[in-house]
């Protein structure tokens, strides 16, 4: 697909101008999710104090990157005993003893920032693989893309895992292009990053070291790498993601000095918690990381509580993560995507697509593969990094075929599939966008819950939609890590998951009743499904996420109704 340079530019500048303002719009639309408060917090305390204490169960790189934003500001720090509650702190120096919006509009911005890097890494991919027309197709699929609008202004670590694995299957591919020491010392730095960032980062290793060897991996013309370039590729991976690490932990072994993290003296047995203690012994990795690894090995061992289509489990389903992406994209990317995908197929004798489809689509596929295995199900953001990599596979497999015009009519009409919905969810949160699969946003807790949906991020919404309709205080049943109080929200609490001081309500379920879907749907056993009766009924409204019950209560006129911020879709 041939574009003219003059016209390259500025179709470059609109999309990442489009994505930067849909980012911007959910940093301050969105409110705190459940796990910001603690990135924001660990975040901090790493940076600026070398203490690696908090929140160990996640690396701290994409903490790091978060807690950037943070310095220079002189922001009160309350004290840290030894024993003390992480997230009980982490709420004190959020929401008591700073302001919580402050430094939550700053940590956010770095996330803005690494996600448009995101975007245009792929576009510049694409661009060498393909060429410009196919550049242009990437970057739009992932500039509108609604998963990563989502999840790339929140302050977490899910899309900076992203973005440093794709730049480690680029420059592995750059690699097998022309097998240069610079580009295998990119390769191991960028897999460093994953790996310091997510301990999801390690399944790219075995990626690259297949990818290298792979002879369909090289791209057409490319030299045939010899011992010495692929030993010196294998050396750089072995060594400098374990740099990384101890650097990102400031080459500090222990968490805090003379501290040391307790771990139960029953560890799961198997390969993996072999590995970690062996690793341990030998300080090969600081403890912290260590003991993150061995946490996330027993979460995975033990499950976690997870929703899907009405049905509850600790352990998971096998299916969870195709359900997640059937219901989750657009209409366009998936045509796109499958389109794409056959064709690649099709067109797997040419040595520079079958290179691209090798790169691509071996990483994408081995991150769904693990997710699906495992038993911690309570989000798409699992597989978030799948989507560049498809994003790619489909613009340089459908490339070829572009020159006909039937075949633009339809990647344009595919592409409108894909940009509209992203738009029209942008007021009520790309975070709850479901495609007509799963019945749209209004649908779409009878689907999946969790992250997919409500963590915690419609409070703005749900103060908007009060002053709207002119209710002065309701009772909240609520799932989060945010505080009501810093939007104004008058309320009685109801039974919840949540870090501010409750209000007992005077009588459950009368007025106006605001419940999170979780907590509807009874994700939670330990709560004992209060709400199990609010279920067997259609919310009279919503705000964002929230279901909305109006209880004994006269319900606002119809044309109050219809001037909501946050108005009902049909049920």
């Amino acid at each position: 697909m041939r574009m003219s340079r003059a016209a390259e530019g500025p179709a470059v500048l609109l999309l990442v101008g489009v994505m930067a303002g849909l980012l911007l719009a959910g940093r301050g639309g969105d409110g705190m999710t459940n796990d910001e408060i603690i990135y924001i917090a660990a975040g901090y305390r790493h940076l600026t104090a070398s203490d690696y204490r908090l929140n160990p169960n996640q690396p701290p790189l994409g903490k790091l990157v978060i807690a950037t934003a943070l310095v220079g500001r002189p922001w009160r720090v309350p004290p840290l005993a030894h024993g003390r509650d992480e997230m009980e702190w982490a709420y004190r120096f959020v929401h008591v003893e700073n302001s919580a919006s402050a430094l939550l509009r700053r940590a956010r911005l770095p996330i803005v920032l690494v996600t448009l890097l995101l975007a245009l890494l792929a576009w510049a991919w694409a661009r060498q693989a393909a060429g410009p027309g196919q550049a242009l197709l990437a970057l739009a699929l992932v500039a509108v893309h609604p998963s990563l609008l989502a999840h790339g202004h929140l302050a977490t670590t899910d899309v900076t895992a992203a973005a440093a694995m794709l730049l480690a299957s680029w420059a592995c591919w750059r690699w097998c292009r022309r097998p240069r020491v610079g580009w295998a010392a990119l390769t191991g730095l960028a897999l460093g990053a994953a790996a310091a960032t997510r301990l999801t980062g390690w399944l790219l290793l075995a990626c690259l070291a297949v990818l290298a060897v792979w002879p369909a991996a090289r791209p057409a013309g490319a030299p045939r790498p010899n011992a010495r370039a692929r030993g010196l590729l294998f050396a750089m991976l072995a060594v400098l993601p374990p740099l990384v690490v101890w650097a990102a932990y400031g080459f500090h072994y222990a968490p805090w000095p003379g501290e040391s993290i307790a771990h139960p003296a029953a560890s799961h047995p198997g390969a993996a918690a072999w590995a970690i203690d062996a690793a341990e012994r030998l300080r090969l990795l600081p403890e912290a990381y260590l003991e993150g690894a061995r946490y996330q090995v027993q979460h995975g061992t033990l499950g976690h509580p997870a929703y899907l289509m009405g049905e509850r489990s600790r352990t998971g389903w096998r299916h969870y993560f195709l359900v997640a992406f059937a219901v989750k994209n657009t209409p366009g990317f998936l045509l796109v995507t499958a389109a794409g995908l056959g064709l690649a197929w099709a067109a797997r004798r040419d040595p520079e697509r079958r290179a691209m489809a090798w790169h691509c689509g071996l990483p994408a596929a081995v991150v769904f593969l693990a997710a699906s295995a495992g038993r911690i199900q309570i989000g798409e953001r699992y597989i978030l990094p799948i989507y560049p990599y498809l994003a790619l596979l489909a613009a340089t497999g459908i490339g070829f075929v572009l020159a006909r015009p039937a075949a633009r009519l339809c990647l344009a009409a595919a592409l409108a599939a894909h940009a509209g919905p992203a738009l029209l969810a942008t007021p009520r949160g790309h975070l709850t966008y479901f495609n007509a699969i799963a019945g749209g946003p209004a649908r779409g807790h009878r689907v999946l819950l969790d992250s997919n949906l409500d963590w915690g991020q419609d409070l703005p919404r749900l103060a908007r939609w009060m002053k709207a309709r002119g209710v002065a205080r309701v009772q909240l049943g609520y799932h989060g890590a945010d505080d009501p109080g810093r939007f104004g929200i008058d309320h009685e609490d109801l039974p919840g998951l949540h870090l501010y001081p409750p209000r007992p309500p005077a009588v459950p379920f009368q007025g106006v009743v605001v419940v999170s879907p979780n907590l509807l749907c009874g994700v939670f056993p330990r709560l004992r499904d209060p709400y199990a009766a609010l279920r067997a009924r259609p919310p009279d409204d919503r705000a964002g996420a929230l279901m909305v019950y109006f209880i004994d209560v006269m319900r606002p006129p119809a044309a109050a109704r219809e001037a909501s911020i946050e108005s009902r879709a049909p049920e």
